[in-house]
């Protein structure tokens, strides 16, 4: 049996894959407020892992892979789409200062990016120091096999790795040279077992969409029964262009009988109202919302500041946790999680 646990984490994500053989995969990883979920390391505590992935170098999909890294004793690979030259690269862009936004605005954000360039500097450190053979992921790459379950690099392809290239050369004689969006190196993973597709499309936008879906397609890989959505429902993850006759992420997914998606949301632009309408309509969805678009106003609602004080109750939730099974024959099975027919962090912005 494949299982695949989603848990809530706080304004990122956590997914947990269990091998048939009883080993674990963990894709992203990042902590809740939340008292439901229990701690990182007892999840794992005494499995063998397969691997750690970082789907792509940000915070809020790996702040949690820290401590795994650095106390798990069984890590047999850490996969990831960044080279370590780039990673250097990557961590000064999140570090420099950023001159266009005045006064405390712009002392926050400096202080919000030195926090996810020490995120990314103790992560790889994690790494070097115990000598966790590394695996660079790529479109290009052969489907890796674990256990009977098959796994598909779909994203990020050639070409979005040749312009970062390209921009870390320009780095190297312009510091502040402009990178592209690090969230163009997601990766999209398509996990095959038994003929049921899992795909987790991590944090890809419409254009590594365009490339991973032909591919899926040039795979010949079944639709995707589970889909983890992009972006935690952003709508420039969504790929509409009918003139052009170029696919989406919906389209690789089942329609009969319907996907089950699954969307982290919940911060103060996701998920995109249209596109959630959208997702109703074509897959049932189970939403994972940690209410940070309406937290100020529930946890606060006389809108009093008292300088160190936090509020003492936390918004709700839609799922704490969402998990699935897939037999030895290709059955699929909700185990854990409600669809959702109204999201938490969508009712707050109305």
């Amino acid at each position: 049996m494949l299982k695949i646990d989603f848990y809530e984490s706080g304004d990122g994500e956590t997914i947990i894959l269990t091998f048939p053989n009883g080993g674990m995969g963990i894709v992203d990883a990042h902590p809740s407020s939340f008292p439901g979920r229990p701690n990182i390391l007892e999840l794992i505590r005494g499995r063998t892992l397969h691997f750690v992935c970082l789907t792509h170098p940000h915070r809020d999909h790996g702040a949690d892979l820290v401590p795994i890294l650095e106390n798990h004793p069984e890590i047999q690979a850490f996969w990831h789409t960044v080279s370590d030259v780039a990673v250097v690269a990557f961590t000064q862009q999140e570090a420099m200062n950023y001159p266009n936004y005045p006064g405390p605005s712009r002392e926050a954000v400096v202080r919000l990016k030195k926090g996810w360039a020490e995120f990314v500097y103790d992560l790889y450190g994690a790494i070097a120091e115990k000598k966790i053979r590394w695996h660079q992921l790529r479109s290009d790459l052969r489907t890796e096999t674990i256990d009977g379950v098959n796994i598909t690099v779909l994203s990020p392809d050639e070409a979005i790795k040749d312009r970062f290239v390209k921009a870390y050369r320009k780095r190297l004689e312009k510091f502040n040279a402009e990178l592209p969006d690090a969230n163009l190196l997601s990766a999209v993973l398509a996990l095959e077992y038994s003929g049921t597709v899992v795909l987790l499309g991590a944090d890809a936008l419409k254009e590594n969409w365009r490339s991973a879906t032909r591919l899926y397609f040039e795979r010949e890989l079944p639709k995707a029964m589970v889909f983890k959505v992009p972006h935690h429902g952003a709508s420039n993850a969504l790929q509409v262009n009918p003139a052009r006759h170029e696919h989406n992420y919906l389209d690789i997914c089942s329609c009969q009988p319907p996907a089950k998606s699954v969307l982290f949301a919940g911060d103060a632009k996701h998920p995109d109202p249209d596109l959630f309408r959208r997702l109703r309509a074509r897959t049932d969805v189970t939403c994972i919302s940690n209410g940070l678009r309406d937290g100020s106003r529930r946890a606060n609602p006389l809108n009093i500041h008292i300088p160190g004080a936090r509020a003492v109750s936390l918004p709700p939730v839609c799922n704490m946790v969402v998990s699935f099974s897939i037999d030895a024959d290709g059955t699929l099975c909700q185990t854990a999680g409600t669809c959702t027919k109204e999201c938490s962090a969508v009712r707050a912005a109305a």
